[in-house]
């Protein structure tokens, strides 16, 4: 089978655009809010970004807490995994 040039040109634009740009990844900044945002603004949970990894620190009220911020900081946009630093207060 011949492939053309404009063929395999064609697959690697359509891959670009699918996988979008590296600057899609979610800032650090717009993370804490999002965190805020689900905990409550008086959360003393906040996240370090480092290219796909996301790093929690802090204390959690409960285990409903720890589930939400962990469930947002995976589902951020350029997010590869999520490593949990952060403990449950009393």
């Amino acid at each position: 089978m011949k492939t053309s040039i404009k063929t395999i040109a064609a697959a690697i634009a359509l891959t670009a655009l699918v996988a979008g740009p590296a600057s899609a990844m979610i800032s650090q900044g717009q993370l804490n809010q999002d965190l805020h945002s689900v905990l409550g603004s008086g959360s003393n949970v906040f996240a370090s970004v480092n290219g796909g990894t996301v790093t929690i620190t802090g204390s959690f009220a409960d285990a409903a807490d720890k589930n939400a911020a962990l469930r947002t900081a995976a589902a951020a946009t350029g997010v590869d995994q999520v490593i949990n630093h952060a403990t449950k207060s009393n």
